[in-house]
């Protein structure tokens, strides 16, 4: 069924979006399935056109099981019914692209509006030959839809507009003969014949010389039409017109002579300009944030259109981000007056005043900018009231009052544009010996116009200045605002112009929500940093939003700009008292606590571990768990801030962050990358260990333990550990103590030291049961299930094992803990008994499916390949083992990935096919040999053997206390 909200466009970047939110579409490879499937309309891509187009005729040995993780990659970002497979291939039937929408609009004879969805390079950034052909024949149809669309504008009498952009186009295809002719004939009916015929002769000339032929019949006509001044090349008369001396304004400000980039958006306004019907005013409203370039662009766009305008250009800038904005009274006095209207004899009323200027362009073509403007209320009056007129306004707030205006909200520039006005000043050269510091100091500027613009002048007047320097000279945010500015430019003013007229609530919220150094924020953890509920905090927000001091990164969720960031934590610091920017983060920390806590408890009925979390502030209410690990996973980044900004706070409450990182470590089982957690983890302790904080420090050395076992990180995670146990001795610290000598039991286990496991175990479950802890004792008896079925002792597991899930059962009104059903399942397969194994490994799918711990999955599907294996079906086996791996391939644990890949060469070996499945286990060895695991030992010596046949072994645990892998 086709998703309606998924959108696709490959006429630029390759991108999706789920209505208004961009997805994350990977790699440059995934993205070139994507694209493919796009290309293909619907129809079914075969396995091999698809490994042609990644790699073309030197394939991987892997290649196969590359190609399906990409798949599986892509259908968890689109959703799983998004691709699908069909015989020997796959299709992408669901979601509408931009293909699709050119086609239409190409049979509807719309080529601007066709034009304007090219959005750069198609496929930028992919490589291949597939991948250049496509972009071949993409542009070569861009350029037919170009020709089409400026033979309309030529007929359509625009044809002293279109003269430059034609020459430019002829100068990159020089024997393109219909881009010729368009060009003699638009310099023919500008008056400027000997030009039109000179461009005959250049191309006749051109082209004997590289092809050795004549010019075409049509282009030799036409030739001798222009030297005979054949009436017929005439345009028709336009409509209208200034008469006989009546002035004619030509207002505009000079056009930027190195303005760069933002043809999607110069393209949409000149779209929304010619897109008038001849019975009504045509507006285009453009809006941004300060700095953000909307003069630049609007006088840019003003002076490509203002050969349609032969009556005049007027232009005023209406101040309307400073605290007096024009009235607009005066500025049609001013207009009038350029009109040729003695004013003296005109009332200073403003509807008279209004009147008379609409009868005055009555008659006229006239172009009107009117730049930063304040409100719809002073634009309204200085509308002309005829057709042939055009407006085109810029402002700081949307103009949604402004009925019938085409909007346009202005974003920062892309990197490569950025890159490329960077250049435009300082020089390629320059760029050229420095890419890397340039992109650096294009971040630093966060794309927009005016940083860029201010630090490439400091550049350009500074030859001996190196990119470099310039970057290192920002790479402090509490004075990059103080760099970016030259001259009367400055960044930090732009934006207190902005600033400076919120009311006090507003600017109050602009302020507080800069305390979170998370990349974006939802209504709900907005209303906690504001203190509001969220109805209230969402309006502030979206009050912001409209003036363009926020953005919404999606539906709900909004961020500041990174520099008015920066400004707004200026402005925090200068405008309020310390205590009120750590309240806001206590209200965070508190926001996120309360609601991974209400996720927890979902998650994991009747386990108290986190029921005496309690916040000032309500707990947010999700109306299912699916609603809340949504929340949760839209909020981790921010979270995993958060705990790095109360370690920075002096006085910080740090047992609060350590609680909240082993929440989400339970709750999300280092579904992403760890990386994020431990370098976390390793502020807390630094911190804790620094303010003298022994609870605090236990208990984040503790979790630091644990996310460094689960990248296996062996001997760290034993120091940790140790550590743990000994600082527990000095105070009351049993619930760490039970923890760390449950982790120092796990990796016994993984080390094969099965009595000094089990004996650790049982220590850690005395100590449970001693604090009435019931769903820990259960984690923890589930692992020395796992350990006893290793161990040879199969029927004990079971027993044990099935205490554990019983708990679990009891303490969740019937529901058992996932991982420990998991843990049955292998116990019940160490004691011979498979078939109820694998329906045990399937149940427990299903339930990490539901909790979105798709690493869990990955390790359930590796298990259930053992089983099939051990019971003589080493195809399923070999499917199960590669449907693990695409699930897993994202997985930071890679020593999952070597156990998998283990099983993967057995279930081959035994298929016949030995060559891969020895690829497959050399594979294993490398990750497994850097792991330092027991089980490298088993891989070489399956190796060694011919054809390889090896027992399955080897259970791991993992660190929640929890669960083995």
């Amino acid at each position: 069924m086709s998703d309606p909200e998924l959108r696709f466009s490959v006429l630029g970047p390759v991108r999706a979006w789920r209505g208004e939110s961009e997805l994350e579409l990977g790699s440059p490879q995934q993205r070139l399935v994507l694209a493919v499937l796009l290309l293909a309309r619907g129809r079914v891509v075969g396995h091999e056109h698809l490994l042609d187009a990644l790699w073309g005729e030197d394939p991987p040995r892997t290649a196969t099981s590359t190609l399906r993780t990409y798949v599986s990659r892509l259908r968890a970002v689109l959703g799983a019914d998004a691709v699908v497979s069909a015989g020997n291939g796959y299709a992408l039937p669901t979601g509408a692209c931009d293909l699709a929408v050119l086609d239409e609009l190409s049979r509807e004879h719309s080529y601007a509006a066709a034009l304007a969805l090219w959005q750069g390079e198609p496929l930028a950034g992919l490589a291949g030959g597939y991948a250049h052909a496509q972009r071949t024949h993409l542009a070569e149809r861009r350029l037919a839809l170009l020709e089409r669309r400026l033979a309309e504008d030529v007929e359509e009498g625009r044809h002293a507009e279109v003269v430059a952009e034609l020459t430019v186009l002829c100068a990159e295809h020089p024997t393109r003969e219909r881009l010729a002719g368009l060009l003699m004939l638009a310099l023919y009916r500008s008056g400027r014949q000997a030009e039109a015929i000179g461009v005959f002769t250049d191309t006749r000339d051109l082209l004997a010389e590289q092809l050795g032929i004549d010019p075409s019949p049509d282009l030799a006509e036409l030739h001798r039409r222009i030297i005979t001044a054949d009436p017929g090349l005439e345009a028709e008369p336009e409509q209208g017109g200034a008469t006989a001396g009546q002035p004619v304004p030509r207002q505009l400000p000079a056009d930027m002579t190195d303005f760069t980039g933002r043809e999607p958006d110069i393209e949409q306004v000149l779209r929304a300009l010619r897109s008038g019907n001849g019975s009504a005013l045509v507006i285009s409203a453009v809006a941004g944030a300060g700095g953000m370039g909307k003069t630049t662009l609007a006088v840019h766009v003003a002076h490509r259109l203002a050969p349609g305008y032969p009556d005049g250009q007027l232009f005023v800038d209406l101040q309307g981000a400073g605290p007096h904005p024009l009235a607009p009274e005066a500025v049609l006095g001013a207009f009038l007056r350029s009109l040729g209207v003695d004013v003296t004899a005109v009332s200073e009323d403003l509807g008279e005043r209004a009147a008379l200027y609409r009868s005055v362009l009555a008659e006229r073509r006239v172009l009107v900018l009117l730049d930063n403007a304040a409100s719809a209320v002073q634009v309204r009056p200085l509308l002309p009231g005829a057709a042939g007129c055009a407006v085109l306004v810029t402002s700081r707030a949307r103009l949604a009052g402004l009925s019938g205006a085409h909007h346009l909200d202005l974003r920062a520039m892309h990197p490569d544009e950025a890159l490329a006005l960077l250049a435009k000043v300082v020089g390629e050269e320059r760029v050229a010996a420095e890419r890397e510091a340039a992109y650096d100091l294009m971040r630093a500027c966060a794309y927009l116009p005016l940083a860029i613009r201010i630090v490439a002048s400091r550049l350009a007047a500074r030859p001996g200045w190196s990119l470099a320097r310039m970057r290192d000279r920002m790479a402090d945010e509490r004075r990059r605002l103080a760099e970016l500015r030259v001259d009367d430019l400055a960044v930090e003013a732009t934006f207190a112009l902005g600033y400076d007229q919120l009311d006090a609530a507003n600017a109050a919220a602009f302020r507080l929500l800069s305390v979170p150094n998370a990349p974006d924020l939802s209504s709900s953890v907005a209303a906690a940093v504001l203190d509001v509920d969220e109805e209230e905090a969402e309006e502030l927000c979206e009050a912001l939003v409209n003036v363009h001091m926020m953005e919404p990164s999606a539906p709900g969720r909004y961020r500041h700009h990174d520099l008015l960031k920066i400004f707004a934590r200026c402005r925090l610091e200068d405008e309020d008292d310390e205590k009120v920017r750590r309240a806001a983060l206590d209200r965070l920390l508190g926001c996120y606590r309360g609601a991974m806590a209400a996720i927890y408890r979902m998650m994991y009925p009747g386990d108290p571990m986190f029921d005496a979390v309690r916040t000032a502030r309500p707990e947010p209410s999700f109306a299912d768990l699916d609603a809340g690990l949504d929340w949760g996973q839209a909020e981790e980044q921010g979270m995993l801030a958060c705990l790095h900004q109360v370690a920075e706070t002096p006085g910080g409450a740090l047992h609060d962050a350590v609680s909240l990182i082993d929440m989400m470590s339970q709750i999300f089982d280092f579904e992403s990358d760890t990386t994020g957690y431990e370098h976390a983890a390793d502020r807390l302790v630094e911190t804790a260990a620094r303010a003298g904080d022994l609870a605090a420090e236990v208990y984040a050395r503790r979790k630091r333990g644990e996310i460094l076992y689960a990248r296996k990180a062996t001997e760290e995670a034993i120091e940790e550990a140790r550590v743990v146990r000994s600082l527990s001795s000095a105070g009351d610290f049993a619930v760490d103590h039970a923890y760390a000598v449950n982790l120092l039991a796990m990796i016994a286990h993984d080390k094969r030291s099965y009595d000094e496991a089990i004996a650790m175990y049982n220590e850690a479950i005395g100590v449970w049961r001693a604090l009435g802890h019931r769903s820990s004792e259960a984690v923890v008896l589930g692992n020395l299930a796992l350990v006893l079925g290793e161990a040879g002792r199969g029927d004990a597991a079971v027993e044990v094992a099935e205490l554990a899930v019983g708990i679990t059962r009891e303490l969740g009104g019937g529901r058992p803990n996932p991982q420990i059903l998991y843990q049955l399942a292998v116990a019940l397969d160490a004691s011979g008994r498979h078939e109820e194994a694998l329906a045990r490994f399937v149940e427990g799918r299903k339930e990490f499916r539901r909790l979105k711990q798709y690493t869990w999955e990955g390790l359930t599907l590796r298990r259930m390949a053992e089983t099939y294996l051990v019971t003589g079906r080493p195809d399923h086996a070999a499917d199960h083992a590669e449907a693990a791996l695409a699930i897993l391939t994202e997985a930071d644990q890679v020593w999952i990935r070597g156990k998998v890949l283990t099983v993967l060469g057995r279930a081959l070996a035994e298929l016949g096919r030995c060559s891969r499945a020895r690829a497959c286990l050399t594979e294993a060895l490398a990750i497994l040999g850097r792991q330092d695991l027991p089980d490298a030992d088993d891989v070489r010596a399956l190796l060694a053997e011919e054809p390889p046949d090896l027992p399955v072994t080897g259970a791991t645990s993992s660190p929640r206390g929890a669960t083995s892998a």
